[in-house]
C-alpha cells in the first residue's frame, strides 16, 4: 500500500550515494517507506505547513512506492477571541483588536487557502455560520468594511480577523454581547502550498537516509565503519535542518 510523503525512493538513493553510504535500497522496499512517510508527518506538524505537487510535476512521475500529496488538506479546530489588559473584578473582557475594530486569530496551520465554515458564537450561546449567513461578508485583504478575512503573510503564517462590532449591544457601543471570549470560534479552512521546494524534498530524503544508514549498522562488525556511518547520518541530519531554516 502506498504511503504519503514528501520524497521519493531515488531521492533517497541519491542522499545515500552523496554521503558516500549504500545507495541501493533494498528489495523489500517497505523499510524506506516506512522511513519517508516517518519524516513527512512530523515535519508538517513542527513547520505547521503543508505542501502538495502541482498537475504534471516530475516528483510525480518519479514516484512509485511513496504517494505524493496533491491537493490541500483541511482542518476544523476551536479558538479564542483575544482579550485585552486584566479587567477589573466583575468587568467582563473585551476583545482585543487591531486593524481598527478587527480581532485577529492566529490560525493553527499555514498557508491557509480558504474558509469553509467559521462558526462563531451568539448572545445565547448557540454557534452561527458566517460563511453560510447572507448576514456577513467575506473581504479581501486590507479590511474595507466586511465582517471577515484571511490574511496571509510572506511567511505563509495564516490570520482571520473578525469586525467585533458584530458583537456590540443594539442599544450600547460600549457593551458587548458575550460575557466570555474562551472557544468563541470554530473555524473550518484549507490550507497547503502548491509546489513540495526542492528544500523540503531534500530535507525529508537526508533524515529518511540517515535513519536507513543507522538501521544497518547493526550488521557491521567494524567499531570504525559504525563510527564512520553515525557521523555521516548526524552529518546528513544537520543538512536537513540547514535546509528547513528558511520555513521557520
Amino acid at each position: 500500500m502506498s504511503e504519503v510523503g514528501y520524497c521519493t525512493l531515488e531521492d533517497v538513493r541519491r542522499a545515500l550515494r552523496k554521503a558516500d553510504l549504500p545507495g541501493d535500497i533494498p528489495q523489500d522496499q517497505r523499510i524506506a517507506v516506512d522511513a519517508i512517510t516517518a519524516e513527512t508527518e512530523p515535519l508538517e506538524k513542527s513547520l505547521k505547513r503543508h505542501w502538495y505537487a502541482a498537475d504534471g510535476a516530475d516528483i510525480l512521475t518519479e514516484a512509485d512506492a511513496v504517494t505524493i500529496p496533491t491537493a490541500p488538506k483541511t482542518r476544523d479546530d476551536e479558538y479564542d477571541f483575544p482579550t485585552g489588559a486584566a479587567q477589573l473584578v466583575g468587568e467582563p473582557a473585551t476583545p482585543k483588536t487591531s486593524q481598527g475594530d478587527y480581532a485577529k486569530i492566529d490560525l493553527d496551520r499555514r498557508d491557509a487557502e480558504s474558509i469553509a465554515a467559521l462558526h462563531v458564537r451568539t448572545e445565547d450561546g448557540t454557534y452561527e455560520d458566517w460563511v453560510a449567513s447572507d448576514d456577513y461578508t467575506e473581504g479581501s485583504w486590507p479590511p474595507s468594511g466586511e465582517d471577515y478575512y484571511l490574511r496571509v503573510n510572506n511567511g505563509g503564517w495564516s490570520r482571520l480577523y473578525l469586525d467585533t462590532t458584530n458583537f456590540l449591544k443594539e442599544d450600547d457601543d460600549d457593551e458587548y454581547v458575550l460575557d466570555a471570549w474562551a472557544n468563541a470560534v470554530y473555524a473550518e479552512f484549507s490550507y497547503g502550498h502548491e509546489g513540495i521546494p526542492s528544500n523540503v524534498r531534500r530535507a525529508v530524503a537526508l533524515r529518511a537516509g540517515a535513519e536507513l544508514a543507522e538501521e544497518a549498522v547493526i550488521e557491521i562488525p567494524s567499531n570504525a565503519s559504525v563510527y564512520n556511518i553515525e557521523t555521516k547520518a548526524d552529518a546528513m541530519r544537520e543538512k536537513a535542518d540547514e535546509l528547513l531554516e528558511v520555513y521557520r
